[in-house]
Protein backbone atom coordinates (compact mmCIF):
# COMPACT_ATOMS: atom_id res chain seq x y z
CA UNK A 1 0.00 0.00 0.00
CA UNK A 2 2.81 2.04 0.59
CA UNK A 3 5.33 1.30 -1.85
CA UNK A 4 5.14 4.30 -3.58
CA UNK A 5 6.10 6.23 -0.48
CA UNK A 6 9.06 3.79 0.04
CA UNK A 7 10.34 4.20 -3.23
CA UNK A 8 10.24 7.81 -3.50
CA UNK A 9 11.91 8.02 0.18
CA UNK A 10 14.84 5.44 -1.49
CA UNK A 11 14.89 7.82 -4.72
CA UNK A 12 14.76 11.02 -2.79
CA UNK A 13 15.34 10.19 0.77
CA UNK A 14 18.88 12.34 1.25
CA UNK A 15 17.34 15.30 -1.05
CA UNK A 16 14.26 15.69 1.50
CA UNK A 17 16.54 15.31 4.68
CA UNK A 18 18.06 18.27 3.13
CA UNK A 19 15.60 20.09 1.92
CA UNK A 20 13.80 19.81 5.84
CA UNK A 21 17.56 20.80 7.61
CA UNK A 22 17.50 23.99 5.34
CA UNK A 23 13.71 24.95 6.19
CA UNK A 24 14.29 24.31 9.67
CA UNK A 25 17.84 26.49 9.69
CA UNK A 26 16.02 29.12 7.97
CA UNK A 27 13.05 29.73 9.84
CA UNK A 28 15.13 28.76 12.59
CA UNK A 29 17.08 32.32 12.56
CA UNK A 30 14.20 34.01 11.01
CA UNK A 31 11.96 33.68 13.80
CA UNK A 32 14.56 33.64 16.35
CA UNK A 33 15.73 37.62 15.42
CA UNK A 34 11.32 38.39 14.68
CA UNK A 35 10.69 37.22 18.09
CA UNK A 36 12.90 39.59 19.52
CA UNK A 37 12.18 42.49 17.32
CA UNK A 38 8.44 41.82 16.81
CA UNK A 39 7.90 41.27 21.10
CA UNK A 40 9.44 44.53 21.30
CA UNK A 41 7.14 46.19 18.36
CA UNK A 42 4.34 44.29 19.46
CA UNK A 43 4.54 45.56 23.11
CA UNK A 44 5.66 49.35 21.91
CA UNK A 45 2.31 49.33 19.62
CA UNK A 46 -0.15 48.00 22.61
CA UNK A 47 0.90 50.05 25.13
CA UNK A 48 1.48 53.11 23.08
CA UNK A 49 -1.82 53.37 21.49
CA UNK A 50 -4.42 56.49 22.23
CA UNK A 51 -5.63 55.77 25.87
CA UNK A 52 -3.12 53.56 26.56
CA UNK A 53 -0.79 53.85 29.44
CA UNK A 54 2.25 55.14 27.33
CA UNK A 55 -0.13 56.92 25.19
CA UNK A 56 2.15 57.91 21.98
CA UNK A 57 0.25 57.86 18.88
CA UNK A 58 2.58 59.80 17.07
CA UNK A 59 5.32 57.59 17.26
CA UNK A 60 2.79 54.41 17.07
CA UNK A 61 1.21 55.05 14.29
CA UNK A 62 4.14 55.03 11.74
CA UNK A 63 5.14 51.32 13.24
CA UNK A 64 1.99 50.47 12.67
CA UNK A 65 1.38 51.85 8.81
CA UNK A 66 5.01 49.90 8.48
CA UNK A 67 3.65 46.44 9.86
CA UNK A 68 0.66 46.58 7.63
CA UNK A 69 2.65 47.36 4.29
CA UNK A 70 4.76 44.81 4.89
CA UNK A 71 1.69 42.65 5.72
CA UNK A 72 -0.15 43.57 2.59
CA UNK A 73 2.84 43.04 -0.23
CA UNK A 74 2.52 39.42 -1.32
CA UNK A 75 5.57 37.50 -0.21
CA UNK A 76 6.44 36.30 -3.40
CA UNK A 77 6.59 40.43 -4.11
CA UNK A 78 8.62 40.86 -1.07
CA UNK A 79 11.08 38.48 -2.19
CA UNK A 80 11.96 40.23 -5.32
CA UNK A 81 11.50 44.10 -3.80
CA UNK A 82 14.44 42.30 -0.94
CA UNK A 83 16.37 41.04 -3.13
CA UNK A 84 18.62 43.99 -3.39
CA UNK A 85 18.96 44.52 0.27
CA UNK A 86 19.43 40.82 -0.03
CA UNK A 87 22.49 40.94 -1.97
CA UNK A 88 23.63 43.64 0.32
CA UNK A 89 23.35 41.91 3.42
CA UNK A 90 24.60 38.46 2.49
CA UNK A 91 26.77 39.01 -1.04
CA UNK A 92 23.63 37.34 -2.84
CA UNK A 93 19.77 37.40 -3.90
CA UNK A 94 19.70 33.42 -4.26
CA UNK A 95 19.84 30.74 -1.50
CA UNK A 96 18.90 30.32 1.88
CA UNK A 97 20.80 33.25 3.31
CA UNK A 98 19.14 35.83 1.05
CA UNK A 99 15.89 33.98 1.77
CA UNK A 100 16.21 34.34 5.27
CA UNK A 101 15.88 38.18 4.89
CA UNK A 102 12.48 38.34 3.79
CA UNK A 103 11.57 35.65 6.33
CA UNK A 104 12.74 37.91 9.08
CA UNK A 105 11.06 40.79 7.60
CA UNK A 106 7.71 39.44 7.32
CA UNK A 107 8.14 37.40 10.62
CA UNK A 108 9.12 40.83 12.72
CA UNK A 109 5.42 42.40 11.06
CA UNK A 110 3.41 39.01 11.69
CA UNK A 111 4.95 38.87 15.64
CA UNK A 112 4.34 42.16 15.74
CA UNK A 113 0.77 42.06 15.36
CA UNK A 114 0.24 38.91 17.41
CA UNK A 115 2.25 40.05 20.08
CA UNK A 116 0.22 43.52 20.25
CA UNK A 117 -3.21 41.37 20.41
CA UNK A 118 -1.76 39.35 23.35
CA UNK A 119 -0.61 42.08 25.18
CA UNK A 120 -3.99 44.01 24.03
CA UNK A 121 -6.10 41.66 25.70
CA UNK A 122 -4.19 41.59 29.55
CA UNK A 123 -6.54 42.86 32.13
CA UNK A 124 -5.84 46.65 32.80
CA UNK A 125 -6.02 46.28 36.69
CA UNK A 126 -2.68 44.93 36.16
CA UNK A 127 -0.98 48.33 34.67
CA UNK A 128 -2.92 49.67 38.04
CA UNK A 129 -1.25 47.43 40.29
CA UNK A 130 2.16 47.71 38.72
CA UNK A 131 1.85 51.40 38.89
CA UNK A 132 1.10 50.69 42.81
CA UNK A 133 3.74 48.95 43.69
CA UNK A 134 6.03 51.31 41.59
CA UNK A 135 7.12 49.05 39.36
CA UNK A 136 9.33 50.98 36.28
CA UNK A 137 8.77 50.28 32.36
CA UNK A 138 11.05 47.66 32.42
CA UNK A 139 9.43 45.44 34.99
CA UNK A 140 6.39 46.12 34.24
CA UNK A 141 7.36 44.79 31.20
CA UNK A 142 9.34 41.74 31.79
CA UNK A 143 7.16 40.55 35.50
CA UNK A 144 3.68 41.91 34.39
CA UNK A 145 3.04 41.82 30.95
CA UNK A 146 5.07 39.04 29.87
CA UNK A 147 4.21 37.05 32.79
CA UNK A 148 0.45 37.86 32.29
CA UNK A 149 0.77 37.18 28.43
CA UNK A 150 2.87 33.86 28.22
CA UNK A 151 0.20 31.64 27.80
CA UNK A 152 -1.06 33.85 24.44
CA UNK A 153 2.67 34.75 23.61
CA UNK A 154 3.37 30.89 23.20
CA UNK A 155 0.55 30.01 21.12
CA UNK A 156 0.90 33.98 18.62
CA UNK A 157 4.81 32.34 18.50
CA UNK A 158 3.14 29.13 17.30
CA UNK A 159 1.03 30.66 15.06
CA UNK A 160 3.91 32.83 13.37
CA UNK A 161 6.29 29.95 13.42
CA UNK A 162 3.82 27.70 11.17
CA UNK A 163 3.39 31.16 8.85
CA UNK A 164 7.08 31.17 8.25
CA UNK A 165 7.27 27.45 7.21
CA UNK A 166 4.50 28.54 4.89
CA UNK A 167 6.39 31.34 3.19
CA UNK A 168 9.39 29.29 3.48
CA UNK A 169 8.13 26.90 0.85
CA UNK A 170 7.92 29.99 -1.59
CA UNK A 171 11.21 30.95 -1.65
CA UNK A 172 11.97 27.42 -3.76
CA UNK A 173 10.69 30.68 -6.27
CA UNK A 174 14.24 32.66 -6.30
CA UNK A 175 16.19 29.10 -5.74
CA UNK A 176 16.02 29.56 -1.98
CA UNK A 177 16.64 26.56 -1.32
CA UNK A 178 14.89 24.14 1.55
CA UNK A 179 12.16 21.62 0.83
CA UNK A 180 9.56 24.20 -1.19
CA UNK A 181 12.77 24.44 -3.75
CA UNK A 182 12.67 20.27 -4.02
CA UNK A 183 8.83 20.03 -4.06
CA UNK A 184 8.91 23.08 -7.07
CA UNK A 185 12.40 21.32 -9.07
CA UNK A 186 11.55 17.73 -8.56
CA UNK A 187 8.09 17.63 -7.73
CA UNK A 188 6.28 20.08 -9.79
CA UNK A 189 8.49 20.71 -13.30
CA UNK A 190 9.21 17.23 -13.28
CA UNK A 191 5.33 16.44 -12.75
CA UNK A 192 6.55 13.77 -9.70
CA UNK A 193 3.65 13.51 -7.96
CA UNK A 194 4.57 10.98 -5.91
CA UNK A 195 7.14 13.04 -4.19
CA UNK A 196 5.09 15.87 -4.05
CA UNK A 197 2.42 14.15 -1.67
CA UNK A 198 5.54 12.52 0.23
CA UNK A 199 6.69 16.16 0.62
CA UNK A 200 3.15 17.33 1.76
CA UNK A 201 2.75 14.33 4.56
CA UNK A 202 5.47 15.18 5.74
CA UNK A 203 5.14 18.87 5.77
CA UNK A 204 1.41 18.31 7.67
CA UNK A 205 3.01 16.17 10.46
CA UNK A 206 6.08 18.70 10.73
CA UNK A 207 3.37 21.10 11.13
CA UNK A 208 0.82 19.61 13.76
CA UNK A 209 3.59 18.29 15.76
CA UNK A 210 4.37 22.29 16.35
CA UNK A 211 0.94 23.06 16.89
CA UNK A 212 0.60 20.73 19.13
CA UNK A 213 3.79 20.93 20.95
CA UNK A 214 2.81 24.97 21.35
CA UNK A 215 -0.74 24.24 22.40
CA UNK A 216 0.40 22.01 25.29
CA UNK A 217 2.84 24.48 26.66
CA UNK A 218 0.67 27.32 26.59
CA UNK A 219 -1.60 24.85 28.37
CA UNK A 220 0.75 24.33 30.55
CA UNK A 221 1.73 28.51 31.34
CA UNK A 222 -1.83 29.55 31.47
CA UNK A 223 -2.77 30.89 34.38
CA UNK A 224 -5.93 31.82 33.64
CA UNK A 225 -7.01 28.30 32.71
CA UNK A 226 -5.47 26.89 35.91
CA UNK A 227 -7.33 29.53 38.02
CA UNK A 228 -10.72 28.21 36.29
CA UNK A 229 -9.54 24.37 37.27
CA UNK A 230 -8.81 25.44 40.87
Amino acid sequence: MFDWFTQTWTRFGGQIATGFVETFYMVAVSFAIAAVLGTAAGIFLSLSQRDAIWESPVLAAPLSVAVNLIRSVPFILLLIIVAPLARFLVGTAYGIYASMVSLTIVGVAVVTRLVEQAVADINPQLYHTAHALSANRWQLITEFVLVEARAALILGYTSAIISLIAYSTVVGVIAGGGIGYLALQEGFYMWNQQLMWVIILLMTLFVQLIQLSGSALARKFDGKGKARNS
